[in-house]
This record gives structure tokens, sequence and C-alpha cells, in this order.
């Protein structure tokens, strides 16, 4: 949320600057990169490898976690035949497969983690094609300035140019 009031405030500031600095009229663009994106044929090739990579991940987690039921089953069983010592160890093993699954799952997918940067690094190809398009039509529109939809609240649809960078990116330009 902090970001995104970040991300506002910056455009504001932007447009304010360039409204002031200029006797010249502004022209601003608005485009839903995210409709775009969703849109080229790459990205379903981008989705299925981002799919498989994730539920490898899960696969791996259901794994351990299917060893920690059996291990806590076991040790329930033969609990009460066990002296404290080996009650203490396997209690602390059993928190040990708590702490390696938790570890894996943030490593691989959390916010910071593999998939994360696997999908970062498998769309950013696709961001610089989306960007050099919303640059060329932006210049052929005589447009100052594009932002992205995600982050306003409000702008008349006529100046909306997703379709046209689209278009842009669909003809090969």
């Amino acid at each position: 949320m902090k970001a995104f009031v970040r991300r506002g405030l910056v455009a504001a500031l932007f447009i304010a600057g360039a409204l002031s600095t200029s006797n010249a009229q502004v022209k601003l663009g608005f485009v839903d990169t995210e409709v775009i994106i969703q849109q080229l044929p790459e990205f379903k090739d981008i989705q299925s490898k981002l799919q498989d990579r994730e539920k490898a991940y899960v696969d791996t987690l259901q794994a351990m976690e299917k060893n920690y039921r059996s291990r806590v089953e076991a040790y329930q069983k033969q609990q009460s035949m066990l002296n404290p010592d080996a009650k203490a160890k396997e209690e602390q093993e059993l928190q040990g497969i708590v702490s390696q699954y938790q570890q894996y799952q943030q490593e691989r997918l959390g916010p910071q983690g593999d998939l994360a940067r696997y999908q970062s690094e498998l769309l950013e190809p696709v961001k610089l094609r989306v960007r050099g398009a919303i640059e060329r039509v932006a210049k052929d529109e005589k447009i100052t300035a594009v932002m992205d939809k995600a982050m306003v609240i409000y702008f008349d649809a006529k100046n909306d140019i997703t379709f046209k960078v689209l278009d842009n990116l669909k003809r090969g330009n």
C-alpha cells in the first residue's frame, strides 16, 4: 500500500512539475501494461514455465509434509515407550523438519524466492518490448507522458493507448 501511495505521489509531482514548467500543453496517455502482457503469445509460454516450476516446488513441499506427518504418527505411537532423552531428540528432529519446510517454502515460493526471480527473468524481455512499443506509440501520438492505469484513480478513456500499443506489438514494430 505504501508503494502505491508513493508511486501516486511521484506521478502527481511529475505531472504538476511538467504542467508548471512549460507553457506547452502536456498530453498524457494511459496504458494497462498487464492487459498488454497477458495478450502477448509468449505470455502463455511464460505462464506455463512458471506453473511447471511452481508445481515442482509444491510437490517437494507436499513430500516434506507427508514425511513430517508419518514421523509424527510414528512418534505418537512410540511416545509412551521412549525415555525423556529419546523424546526430546525426536521432538527436536520433528521441529527441524518443520524448519526445513518453512525455509524451503520461503526460498522457493516467497516474495524474494526462486519462483519470483524466475518470473522476473522471464518477463524482463517482454517488459522491454512493451516499453518500446509504448514509447513508439507515445511519439506517434505526440504524448508527453504515459502512465500505467494501475496507478491512476481516474482518467479520460480517450487517452487510453493500450490497444494502440497492442496493435504496435502485433505489427512487429
